[in-house]
């Protein structure tokens, strides 16, 4: 019994390669196959896996891009909003707990019901507008974070207290606790 392979014939040789003893000018030669039978393909498991790897980097870029461009812009944003809105929130809670104490004041006398009920839906209306959404509403700020109501200050500069005492909102409802103050005590109540 002959256990030798049996040997296969030469590789077909590419019009192109200068040497017809190189048994891989098909496969790396710049023309294309003389066999007819030779047909490139690629198995699907490698067009699978390249694409999934391109969709992983991809998605992996955008992701550093975006905590990239959060990291640079989101912090001085922060940094720079944060002490308005602790401005405001001081203001809007001081009259929101004048209004609710002026309301609350009322006792529940038959006499005073009426008043007690203006009272009421008066504060109702002052937690509405005086909401962020109302404080901060398109009618008072521009999609780039600048106010649109005059402020008076300095041109170069301006102070997050006078950007808060030019609000017209703000302004509206200063005078409102401070006449509802002055209805019930008779005396101008102090506040912030």
């Amino acid at each position: 019994m002959d256990l030798t392979p049996p040997s296969t014939p030469p590789f077909p040789s590419s019009p192109t390669t200068s040497n017809n003893n190189n048994a891989l000018s098909d496969i790396f030669s710049d023309s294309p196959p003389t066999s007819p039978t030779h047909v490139p393909t690629k198995s699907f498991s490698e067009a699978s896996d390249f694409s999934r790897l391109r969709s992983k980097h991809v998605n992996e870029g955008y992701r550093d891009g975006i905590t990239a461009s959060k990291n640079r812009s989101l912090q001085p944003g922060v940094d720079e909003g944060w002490p308005l809105g602790v401005t405001f929130a001081l203001r809007v809670g001081y009259m929101l707990g004048a209004l609710e104490g002026v309301w609350g004041a009322y006792g529940k006398d038959a006499k005073v019901y009426l008043e007690e009920r203006r009272l009421g839906k008066l504060v109702g209306e002052a937690r509405k507008e005086l909401s962020i959404e109302g404080i901060f509403g398109k009618d008072w700020w521009g999609e780039d974070g600048v106010w649109r109501y005059e402020v008076v200050g300095k041109e170069e500069e301006v102070l997050f207290q006078e950007v808060v005492d030019a609000h017209p909102l703000l302004r509206k409802w200063e005078g409102v606790v401070e006449e509802e103050e002055v209805e019930m005590a008779g005396v101008r109540v102090g506040g912030v």
